[in-house]
């Protein structure tokens, strides 16, 4: 068998998928309720688990990408059974990688998200799930006639949780991918994901994505036309790691790293195996109102590590559309909002009880965790929410424009605590008399103080290089990268014990680089508060000087005004003295 430059075995290329067709008619989708009751989950206590610290050497290999790919079929199943039935023959023929893009009316940006994912290389499929579009979705997919397409319609308009379990059950691939219909894969993405898998063996892989902004995305957080990349390439490569699964989960639940450290379906690939077990333990693979979070704590929930690669793989994008945007940065009411909540209602999608019902992102992940946590780990007692936390991030990242609006966030706190006196007695001192102008108020031009390069990071203008949507900025990356074309180098560390020390050298790196930063900051600031001094001692002197030019005028001002007393009297003696003169004489007479 053929091997990588690394030394790696290639995966072996798997014949095409045999076409075939689905006799039975549409139905609906039906689902389990989210948590067995309305009860909360008990908080417990303890030390989470902790990671294994074998330690093993560290290796090192490069994939590059091929231009050669098995191609699958894209015979036209009829979107009937959320849970296709999978024979032996399915699991012989099946392809190496399911690239699953649910879609709802977005064949803007639809048709740039799947020229990224033709764009690879190797052995997949393409699930394009729409979820009760308008027909020029269909047109758009049935017009690339690339055998490596499927497309597959919901037998109605399903709120997104139901929308995602309906496109991941039609998904033949030993691994599946999930990209959003204005996301997309950067050319190498494939081939190096495929790389890493064959290197470690492993069920999960998170990576590190792109973020790009739509030119109409409309939202004072984000300017259009930028691109986000990170730059996390090390002297031996790129950092390919083990995590340890419930400690990351309990990191993320305790708010100390961002919920994207887990193996979201955005920005992982999960073996299909993993959400068969999922839907044999909780009855369907996704649950909650935020379907792509809950995923990601359930799948880390069975594993004991995944891996992370710490190399730009994807592209997440913002557009004008997305429910993101509309959801966490925008205020309650815009219509893409009313339309997610509207449906969720009908999916019978509660919030969790223990949660704000707010738009901030903590939310979100909280009301995840807490479902998943009564699913699959309800007596782990290193894995807990900090509910007074919550609240202040809620609060913290929450739009307020007037009294009344302010008034609804307490009243969605209120609610929240409802049920722990001590934490709602604790929301009172801290809250409950503020009034909504001393509070903090998000940073809505973070944005704009980020550096063209910084730590880890490369900020550009996209419109300044021609890129006006997802498939131009993954060409632009290549162009930066060059990663398609040369191949990826990787440094694999095979314990937990060295991943942490690497995080940790990381980490140091990082301190170094903002200590110089700051080093720089205070001499910048020694330097303005110099020329400020100086400029405010050359004012000072300028004053002092127009203070003795007026000190003279009034002197010589004073000293006119006595001339003009003296004259003043010397005229009034003359005149009195010609009047005396001419009365005289007539007096004589």
């Amino acid at each position: 068998m053929p091997t990588s430059p690394g030394g790696h075995r290639r995966p072996r290329r798997r014949r095409p998928l045999p076409r075939r067709e689905n006799p039975s008619g549409p139905s609906c989708v039906t689902r389990p309720a989210p948590h067995a009751g309305n009860r909360p989950p008990t908080a417990p206590s303890g030390p989470p688990p902790r990671p294994s610290r074998t330690r093993t050497a560290p290796h090192l290999f490069t994939c590059r990408s091929t231009t050669t790919f098995s191609t699958c079929s894209a015979a036209g199943s009829s979107p009937v059974d959320p849970l296709p039935t999978r024979t032996e023959e399915d699991r012989v023929t099946a392809p190496r990688f399911s690239i699953v893009i649910p879609t709802r009316e977005r064949p803007h940006t639809l048709e740039h998200t799947l020229t990224t994912c033709l764009a690879q290389t190797g052995d997949f499929e393409v699930v394009v799930s729409d979820n009760w579009s308008g027909p020029r979705t269909r047109e758009l997919v049935e017009a690339r006639a690339d055998p490596r397409v499927r497309y597959v319609r919901t037998p109605a308009l399903l709120a997104m949780t139901d929308s995602l379990e309906f496109a991941v059950s039609h998904a033949r691939g030993e691994y599946v991918i999930v990209q959003g219909d204005d996301d997309g894969l950067l050319r190498h993405a494939l081939a190096a994901v495929d790389a890493a898998l064959t290197a470690t063996g492993a069920a999960v892989l998170q990576w590190d994505s792109a973020v790009y902004n739509w030119p109409d995305v409309r939202n004072p957080y984000f300017s259009p036309d930028t691109l986000l990349l990170p730059l996390l390439h090390r002297p031996v490569g790129h950092l390919l790691r083990p995590r340890a699964a419930r400690q990351v989960i309990a990191e993320v639940a305790a708010g100390r790293v961002p919920y994207s450290e887990l193996p979201v379906i955005y920005n992982a690939v999960i073996k299909r195996d993993l959400f068969d077990r999922l839907r044999a333990r909780t009855g369907r693979v996704f649950k909650t109102r935020t379907p792509d979070v809950h995923a990601a704590f359930a799948v880390a929930a069975l594993v004991d590590t995944f891996h992370a690669l710490r190399a730009p793989i994807g592209v997440c994008g913002r557009s004008g559309a997305s429910t993101g945007v509309a959801r966490h940065f925008s205020k309650k009411g815009s219509p893409i909002d009313n339309e997610f909540r509207r449906l969720n209602e009908a999916a019978g999608l509660p919030l969790h009880p223990w949660v704000p019902d707010l738009p901030p992102i903590p939310s979100a992940v909280a009301d995840a965790f807490l479902w998943a946590k009564a699913d699959l780990f309800p007596d782990d007692a290193g894995t807990n929410l900090d509910r007074a936390q919550l609240v202040r991030d809620c609060i913290a990242e929450t739009e307020l424009d007037g009294a009344a609006e302010w008034d609804e966030v307490r009243a969605a706190c209120r609610a929240a605590l409802a049920d722990a006196p001590e934490l709602l007695a604790w929301f009172e001192r801290e809250y409950g008399a503020r009034e909504w102008s001393e509070l903090p108020r998000p940073d809505r031009g973070r944005h704009r103080s980020w550096r063209r390069y910084g730590p880890g990071h490369l900020f550009l203008d996209t419109a300044a290089f021609g890129a006006r949507n997802v498939d131009d900025v993954a060409d632009l990356c290549e162009r930066l990268l060059g990663y398609a074309r040369d191949g990826v180098n990787y440094h694999i560390e095979t314990s937990a014990g060295d991943a942490e020390r690497s995080e940790l050298q990381e980490k140091e790196s990082q301190v170094r680089y903002l200590t110089r930063e700051c080093a720089e900051l205070q001499e910048q600031l020694r330097r303005q508060h110099t020329a400020f001094t100086q400029h405010i001692g050359g004012q000072d002197e300028r004053l002092r000087v127009q203070e003795e030019r007026l000190k003279r005028q009034d002197e010589v001002l004073a000293g006119q005004r006595l001339r003009i007393v003296g004259l003043e009297k010397q005229t009034q003696k003359g005149v009195i003295g010609r009047l005396a003169d001419l009365i005289r004489p007539r007096r004589a007479g």
